[in-house]
């Protein structure tokens, strides 16, 4: 019985989450703030749409999440915007999830009319990286960029924002993430 509640014990203490982050303090994040000083798109920057939070996991990793999440509306654009910066413990491990994080957007955008339109003309940093134009019903609407540079990864899905000429990604969020190696938490 002991044993049973010390795993118990073990898996909801496997994680310190922290939802009261201030994004401002991580310019690796491109807000939906940003998003609107470059496009003209009509979103909530009430920030009653968007959250930040950083996860702690027992093992040493560490994860940063933004998101900004409104589809359902008539005042405002439909979007859906998520960044998940996290530096595992190892290269290995971080190849792991990388390699995860592709298999997952490859089974959830192969159903429900969704599909991918890889991206492979565009240098992008890192030792891994994955870019790709979402689709739904075959018409363009989002993004999926993942980029591995050592330990660290940097994800970002959209649906509802992307740009023909890839501008979003090459002029307004690989200049932000061009120092993903110093990523760090900040207290």
């Amino acid at each position: 019985m002991k044993k049973i509640l010390l795993l118990v014990c073990l898996i909801f203490c496997s994680c310190i989450s922290d939802d009261t982050i201030e994004v401002s303090k991580y310019p690796i994040i491109t807000t939906i703030k940003e998003i609107t000083d470059v496009y003209d798109i009509n979103l909530d920057l009430s920030g009653k749409s968007e959250t930040c939070s950083v996860h702690k996991y027992f093992d040493g990793s560490v994860e940063l999440e933004y998101t900004y999440d409104l589809i359902e509306t008539d005042r405002y654009s439909p979007l859906y915007y998520s960044i998940t910066i996290s530096k595992e413990r190892s290269v290995r491990e971080a190849k792991k999830a990388y390699q995860l994080t592709n298999g997952a957007y490859n089974i959830v955008t192969s159903s429900f009319g969704q599909g991918t339109e890889e991206v492979k003309n565009i240098n992008l940093p890192g030792d891994d990286s994955f870019y790709a134009i979402r689709t739904y019903d075959g018409e363009p609407n989002g993004v999926l960029l993942t980029i591995r540079d050592g330990k660290f990864i940097y994800n970002l899905i959209t649906s509802g924002i992307y740009t023909e000429d890839h501008s979003l990604v090459k002029e307004v969020i690989l200049p932000e993430i061009e120092n993903l190696k110093r990523f760090a938490i900040v207290e």
